[in-house]
């Protein structure tokens, strides 16, 4: 969304220092996310030709052209065929790509994995039963009776196990809670595919796990929603052991 003129009248016009030795893009990179940081460069704003961003940091058109080409990768700016180079504030989902991508090519062991989600989902649970509104609670629902029906043979199974862990994420309705989890959400996937079809059995405590955590959420319970995650990804983690 571009700014507006008060917006621009009302910031400083950007003062590019030239940058010394060394690789020498990834200081003008650094001197771009400082910009943003201080808000002299807002989004919408409309970035100097090539040559002259090349003048004002005493570095080549082709550092420059590096240092943009890592912008854009990184969300930061984009270029409008005919018009030029802009900057943008990228959300937190398009932060996560670059992670995304580091988590999809590393394959981590399935410990590492869950000793993530053992840091980290205890805590997405008890944000979302302090967040939860009727809306999330109602998708909530929605995402564990996808689940169940799936346990009973009507579903992708481990699809909707993922599923119900975001949507939980989703209720935080913090949006950068939100996008890491989507971008571990196909690890995660494949992880389950490692778990022993007994897992999801209607009775085993694994499966139990996700109509305890929705109590707990739907009660506005914080600290016990945060310890039914940690208990469910305790079983979730004994059943993968008991599979190696």
């Amino acid at each position: 969304m571009s700014v507006t003129a008060k917006d621009e009248l009302a910031r400083p016009a950007p003062a590019f220092r030239q940058v010394a030795s060394g690789r020498l893009s990834r200081q003008v990179v650094s001197q771009f996310q400082q910009l943003m940081r201080e808000g002299v460069l807002g989004s919408g704003d409309k970035l100097p030709a090539e040559r002259e961003l090349a003048e004002q940091f005493n570095v080549s058109r082709n550092s420059v052209r590096e240092a943009l080409r890592e912008l854009d990768l990184l969300g930061l700016v984009e270029s409008r065929h005919g018009e030029g180079t802009f900057v943008r504030h990228p959300g937190p989902a398009e932060l996560m790509a670059p992670f995304r991508t580091v988590i999809e090519l590393s394959m981590p062991a399935a410990e590492s994995v869950m000793e993530f989600r053992m840091a980290f989902e205890p805590g997405v649970a008890a944000l979302a039963a302090a967040n939860l509104t009727a809306e999330r609670e109602q998708t909530l629902l929605a995402a564990l009776e996808r689940f169940e029906q799936a346990v009973h043979g009507e579903g992708a199974v481990e699809t909707s196990d993922a599923d119900f862990h975001l949507a939980v994420a989703q209720a935080t309705g913090n949006p950068t809670v939100i996008a890491v989890h989507a971008a571990v959400y196909e690890l995660l996937h494949d992880m389950r595919k490692k778990l022993p079809s007994a897992s999801y059995d209607p009775h085993d405590k694994s499966v139990a796990g996700h109509r305890a955590l929705l109590d707990a959420i739907r009660a506005r319970d914080p600290a016990r929603a945060g310890r039914v995650m940690h208990q469910h990804l305790s079983d979730v983690a004994g059943e993968l052991e008991h599979q190696a």
